[in-house]
């Protein structure tokens, strides 16, 4: 592992705001001016290959998750604040097999509205 991917992994094991790769890439570049963007690419592409990073998508956004326990997630509609969630507040759903002869075996809810900070701004 290089220096410049261990310190991805460890900006990802602090990170507390699901960061894009141009976060994570602008944090790491602070630390090491040398480090490429396709190196922060390509590293959070093999993480998220070896199911060790969720990637949130939404809309054109990717971010990243390094909390791998099971989880939801809140996203403000006003700033794009994303949160997690605890599991245990959304009843669980029925999995199995769906209308269309899908197989469901797991699930991930995201809500939507205002954080609290935005909600404070009124």
């Amino acid at each position: 592992m290089t220096p410049q991917r261990r310190a991805i992994v460890e900006y990802l094991e602090k990170a507390r705001n699901h960061p894009t790769a141009e976060e994570i890439f602008s944090e790491v570049n602070r630390r090491f001016p040398m480090t490429s963007r396709a190196t922060v690419y390509n590293t959070l592409k093999l993480l998220a290959g070896a199911e060790l990073l969720h990637e949130i998508r939404k809309d054109d956004t990717v971010r990243y998750d390094p909390n791998l326990s099971p989880h939801h997630h809140f996203v403000c509609r006003r700033c794009g604040r994303i949160e997690d969630i605890g599991w245990e507040l959304i009843p669980p759903l029925a999995l199995g097999e769906l209308p269309g002869r899908q197989l469901a075996d797991s699930f991930e809810v995201t809500l939507f509205g205002l954080c609290l900070a935005c909600r404070k701004r009124g």
